[in-house]
């Protein structure tokens, strides 16, 4: 009984915040909980349906995946925004159950900044939402998050965060296949995140304004050139000094950090796998 009126009450809650956010009257803090309330079902949805039926492949001794950087880059940029696009599926699919047509996530249909909007019921911007897919199998992990903090509308925009790996599994005939796993998310305030990337860049002597992101150039002593899209990526937009106290960092931030451990881990974790393997493949060879 106890934990049917408590899932009544959530269920509740998320109502009154989508209410609030089809309003226009939601905090930042109060649209964070709300997506973050939809993202458990969402992932599940992917993981267990979406990704092992449509994303599957053979395994890798059948067929590869690509050793070029060019391709690498490119097959890993498709599979995240395959991924991204289909949690806005099941999240919006959750929001129209709720809230019918009051609600809704659509896709942003302009190549730029951000992924993803949350409309009212007249189709009102109530909500801006950027999604980056990291995956944990990559040496550079290289998703980047780059907006401008003048961009941002601090009330109203959040970063959603998702690390992938891949999963390997059976088919019921035996046959030995892979897909994309979502195995961490976080969802933070847009600005929280800018701004920490900009305290980040402040302290190794760059700058950030309207008009982009500057470094310390390498080739020019004591002159800022344009960021060669490093300061943005995304497990690196806290400065080092500045994680010797995480108490003086938001909560969000600290969140942030734990995905980043979390992504960060795994790919220890598969390295040391890989480095194990080869070593014992080694060892058979020279027998």
């Amino acid at each position: 009984m106890i934990n049917s009126q408590t899932h009544m009450s959530e269920a509740a809650d998320i109502h009154n915040l989508g209410d609030k956010i089809a309003q226009g009257k939601a905090t930042i803090n109060e649209i964070t909980i709300f997506i973050n309330a939809l993202l458990p079902e969402a992932v599940n949805q992917v993981n267990a349906v979406f990704a092992p039926r449509q994303l599957a492949k053979r395994d890798r001794t059948t067929e590869p995946l690509p050793t070029g950087k060019r391709q690498l880059s490119s097959y890993r940029t498709r599979i995240g925004t395959m991924l991204e696009y289909a949690l806005s599926k099941h999240m919006d699919d959750l929001i129209l159950k709720m809230f019918g047509f009051d609600l809704r996530l659509t896709f942003a249909v302009s190549h730029e900044y951000p992924d993803f909007f949350i409309r009212d019921a007249v189709l009102g911007k109530r909500v801006q939402i950027e999604m980056k897919a990291v995956d944990a199998d990559s040496d550079e992990q290289s998703a980047r998050f780059e907006v401008l903090s003048s961009l941002i509308n601090a009330e109203e925009d959040l970063v959603v965060l998702v690390g992938w790996a891949w999963r390997n599994n059976r088919l019921g005939n035996g046959t030995r296949y892979e897909y994309p796993e979502i195995f961490s998310y976080v969802v933070m305030p847009a600005m929280e995140l800018a701004q920490e990337r900009d305290t980040s860049v402040a302290l190794r002597g760059g700058r950030v304004d309207d008009k982009g992101i500057f470094v310390p150039s390498k080739k020019h002593p004591g002159k800022l050139t344009p960021d060669p899209h490093n300061a943005g990526k995304i497990l690196r937009l806290v400065h080092q000094s500045r994680k010797a106290d995480l108490f003086k960092l938001s909560g969000y931030i600290q969140t942030y950090l734990q995905f980043v451990d979390s992504v960060s881990s795994r790919a220890r974790r598969k390295k040391l796998k890989n480095r194990t393997g080869q070593e014992s493949q080694s060892k058979k060879k020279g027998r």
